[in-house]
């Protein structure tokens, strides 16, 4: 979570130390858009993500989304039930940043046939990526998310996962069965979601399993 272009350098460094391939810049509590450029701006070996869950007026979201485009971040996440999405959707799709379709179900994991629909709802955005991520309340939950990403990641670019203490299983094994990424946190104070867990942790499970 970024919160303030004064440890932007700090945190930049902290990043590169991980050499992570991929990396989510979440600007909620941001409201200068300069930090968005001083991000741009910094030498760096990932990709990058720009995430804004705040609630912000439509002027602004559609402002901020589109500079993070023109700055050349890689992609731009967009929640497919915002009702504002489409009037973004044109504009983004003109530039080089690819559109992360996204959607949470913050109350539980709904069966594979939900998934499928939420999958199509989204493909109908026209978006490169597709993230569903759901709430993990029993294990079984993460057998439901890894077979839907398995069944489906040969005709979508899809990331997919269950958040909480039990989801995490899923957040390891996702990329296994064909997810583009999963996510982890640069450390134990900055993660953004129950269950996630830090990169090095990440890699470490990844290094028992054989696969990293």
């Amino acid at each position: 979570m970024v919160e303030g272009s004064d440890k932007i350098d700090n945190l930049m460094e902290q990043i590169s130390n991980k050499k992570p391939e991929l990396v989510e810049f979440r600007f909620d509590k941001i409201s200068d858009l300069s930090i968005l450029d001083t991000i741009a701006q910094a030498k760096k070996e990932f990709k990058t993500i720009a995430t804004d869950k705040a609630k912000r007026d439509t002027t602004s979201r559609k402002k901020f989304l589109q500079t993070a485009a023109e700055l050349g971040f890689n992609f731009v996440d967009l929640d497919v039930d915002d009702p504002h999405s489409s009037e973004f959707i044109p504009t983004l799709r003109g530039s080089k940043t690819q559109l992360i379709i996204s959607y949470h179900d913050l109350s539980g994991t709904p069966d594979q046939n939900i998934l499928s629909e939420v999958l199509n709802r989204e493909k109908s955005c026209g978006g490169n990526v597709y993230k569903i991520v759901t709430t993990a309340k029993y294990p079984r939950d993460n057998l439901t998310v890894l077979s839907f990403v398995e069944n489906n990641a040969a005709t979508a670019r899809l990331v997919s996962f269950a958040m909480g203490p039990l989801g995490i299983p899923s957040r390891v094994l996702s990329p296994l069965f064909g997810a583009e990424f999963t996510f982890a946190s640069l450390g134990e104070q900055s993660r953004t979601a129950e269950g996630q867990l830090t990169i090095d942790n990440l890699r470490n499970v990844w290094k028992i399993l054989g696969v990293q």
